[in-house]
């Protein structure tokens, strides 16, 4: 899912500047635990966590509501990307044939 699809520039980047910049306030990336699979891990709480501030900060800022899988996505991009392994793929334009 691309986020650009329900949201504009100035959104996005709101977004993804808050994620990362949240990201390494809390030090998500120092994390030192094993994988969990019951969804109750440090990791999962503080995803959770910030996932919801980033809701209220971008009501507060815009004054409207996003869809929550931008959330969820633009959380893992800001990961990625302050890991240096985002790759940006160039959207094509739909109108071309």
């Amino acid at each position: 899912m691309d986020c650009r699809d329900f949201l504009d520039v100035k959104q996005y980047e709101f977004l993804m500047n808050w994620f990362m910049r949240r990201q390494q306030e809390v030090g998500l990336a120092d994390l030192d635990e094993p994988l969990s699979y019951d969804g109750d891990s440090q990791y999962d709480r503080l995803a959770a966590q910030l996932i919801a501030q980033a809701s209220i900060a971008y009501l507060e800022k815009f004054e409207q509501n996003a869809p929550a899988i931008v959330f969820t996505n633009l959380f893992h991009l800001a990961e990625l990307e302050l890991q240096g392994r985002r790759g940006l793929k160039i959207k094509p334009n739909k109108t071309v044939q």
